[in-house]
């Protein structure tokens, strides 16, 4: 196009906006003049761009915005600060503010562009920085605010407090108003004597300290027991401490008051058993005292086996407890990793293990689903897929792998999945020292109450399922190495009974199995669901019983056992429970190789 034919005023034009991109082009959009700027942009020549539409060198990066420029430019003759984005040879991508007008009486349109893709770019990041910060503060305020421990901000140097949380004024007894600006000297909270020169320096030198245990006072007066950990945070240019107290009061109370009963109760328990021997010869005749034989031997059996359960699980609870400011840290670190969408998906994850009762597997079963969740974790890239498949069946809640293999199959989860796995790991060690605690305390009560042989509580609905799972559980420990269990649980019938005597006759059953193998071997327990009963076989693959002993094994004080290890009324305690008490019966079947004992229970 002859370009001398334009008028001054069109070429005035063109140079006020001068040196951004310059575009002349006729109404269809071909482009008849372009300068430098604009060619460079495009990353073209000159002549690859004269004579081409927009969307025929595929300039647009959203080809809508063509539609939306040429509407609004035939519309109003006028484009301003229209920002478009549009993509060069080289793949980059470029935002542009466009300005164009239709010129010369609308014969051609003028079009100019500042290049803004540096300036958008910034604004990006700057948004993204500010989100970042505004997050990782409101995650904080979160934790800060709902956390259910006491946790306080004080001044590092003058240990006056900054903020404390709703649960620190009710560990304390002070409101939040009367505690800010003080420090913990002026309101007498620490009654165990702390040198806070000592463990300020030992935070600063660590960063960190945790497992200090004390003694503080409430408001009231009342004592109470906490274990702290800290921590040193630089917040506006100075070292603030945050403390963060767990209150122990009540699981210690509950050690001291346990205990005291253990000792009382043993040693109630030592008198009537001397007082047994010498009764013997008498109690063999006398139904009244048989019951109670049944209570010392139910003691026997199973005493030692929550008490063992109590100690192991409050270790594992208390060295968990010790180390929460390493998980602080490592919480800390994880939050910064993840958004907030990520976190509301933790917790939706959270919500739900928590409250689920944990399935557990067959041992078929679970070897099954502990292949194909290994395999699973070892494609998601685990180091250990063995380890993580194993604690997800331990813990019965492998069926979440599924649902939230978002989180799961991604590696950048699997430190917060790990912490949470372990606080599940702790909850599930709570309910089975509740558990135990439960069942020694009944014990215990039975051998003062329940001589009587009457129930006066009746029957209830009653799990079968559940009570044989709650004797598996409590010999849980006796039969991880060497003792292989197999169950087969179709339903879970509920019937009428007394739930404690099923489980000691369960107690009794499964414990001979595993005397009468030494330990080592397998265990199969299976449950037929009938019309009118329920059917439970316990078998093992010991030695068998003798033919000559069968027809004994009921008796009262008849027990092939070393002297201290079985009273000789364990079976006399399951029979009298099924037959008398249940209704239903009991018979048994051995061979070297193989015994079986099948409960016959009616379900009403």
């Amino acid at each position: 196009m002859d370009l001398q034919k334009f008028s001054p005023d069109l070429w005035e034009k063109i140079f006020r906006l001068s040196p951004i991109g310059i575009t002349i082009s006729s109404l269809d959009g071909k482009y008849i003049h372009t300068n430098q700027i604009f060619l460079e942009w495009l990353g073209k020549s000159e002549e690859e761009v004269i004579g081409k539409t927009p969307s025929e060198l595929g300039i647009y990066y959203d080809p809508a915005d063509r539609d939306k420029i040429r509407s609004e430019l035939f519309e109003t003759g006028l484009i301003y600060n229209f920002e478009i984005k549009f993509e060069a040879s080289n793949g980059v991508i470029h935002t542009s503010l466009l300005n164009a007008r239709l010129i010369e009486d609308g014969k051609y349109i003028l079009a100019t562009g500042q290049d803004i893709t540096d300036i958008k770019d910034k604004e990006k990041k700057n948004y993204e920085l500010q989100e970042d910060l505004r997050l990782s503060k409101d995650l904080f305020e979160r934790i800060f605010r709902l956390n259910p421990a006491a946790v306080s901000l004080s001044d590092a140097e003058t240990g006056r407090y900054i903020d404390v949380n709703d649960a620190y004024e009710a560990l304390v007894g002070f409101n939040r108003s009367e505690i800010i600006g003080r420090t913990s000297l002026d309101l007498g909270i620490w009654k165990t004597p702390i040198d806070r020169s000592k463990l300020l320096a030992e935070v600063m030198k660590k960063g960190w300290t945790t497992g200090l245990e004390a003694s503080i006072n409430h408001s009231s007066g009342a004592e109470k027991h906490v274990i702290s950990g800290n921590a040193i945070m630089q917040m506006d240019g100075r070292p603030r401490l945050l403390a963060i107290l767990i209150d122990i009061t009540d699981s210690k109370n509950a050690k001291v008051f346990l205990e005291e009963a253990v000792v009382a109760r043993t040693r109630e328990l030592a008198e009537t058993l001397e007082d047994l021997k010498k009764a013997q010869n008498q109690l063999i005749f006398s139904e009244k005292m048989a019951a109670l034989g049944q209570l010392v031997a139910g003691v026997a059996h199973e005493i030692n086996n929550p008490l063992g359960a109590i100690s192991a699980l409050s270790g594992e609870i208390q060295s968990h407890s010790l180390k929460i400011a390493n998980r602080l840290m490592e919480l800390r670190k994880i939050f910064g990793t993840l958004t907030e969408t990520n976190l509301h998906r933790c917790c939706e994850f959270v919500s739900k293990v928590f409250i689920y009762k944990p399935v557990t597997l067959g041992f078929s079963d679970s070897r099954k689903v502990k292949k194909k969740l290994e395999l699973t974790f070892s494609d998601w890239g685990y180091e250990k897929s063995y380890d993580w498949a194993d604690r997800l069946i331990d813990l019965g809640i492998h069926s979440f792998v599924e649902e939230f293999s978002d989180l799961f199959g991604d590696l950048k989860f699997k430190e917060m999945l790990d912490i949470l796995l372990v606080e599940l790991q702790m909850n599930r060690n709570h309910e089975s020292i509740q558990l135990a605690v439960e069942r020694t305390s009944k014990i215990v009560f039975s051998l003062k109450s329940y001589s009587r042989l009457d129930s006066s509580i009746g029957k209830q609905e009653t799990d079968i399922v559940d009570t044989i799972e709650t004797v598996l559980t409590l010999y849980n420990n006796q039969m991880r190495d060497g003792v292989k269990v197999k169950t087969s649980f179709p339903s879970r019938p509920k019937i009428k009974a007394y739930p404690d005597d099923l489980i000691q006759v369960w107690t009794n059953l499964i414990y001979n199995a595993l005397q009468s193998m030494q330990f080592k071997g397998n265990i199969s327990i299976e449950l037929e669901n009938l019309k009118e009963a329920v059917k439970v076989r316990v078998s093992d693959d010991g030695p068998g019983i003798p033919d000559e002993i069968k027809e004994k094994i009921f008796d009262p004080f008849f027990t092939t056992k070393a002297l201290g290890e079985g009273s000789g009324l364990g079976l006399l305690i399951v029979r009298r429970s099924i037959e008398e008490k249940h209704g239903g019966e009991i018979n048994f079947h051995s061979v070297p190789g193989k015994t079986v004992f099948c409960v016959s229970l009616p379900k009403k």
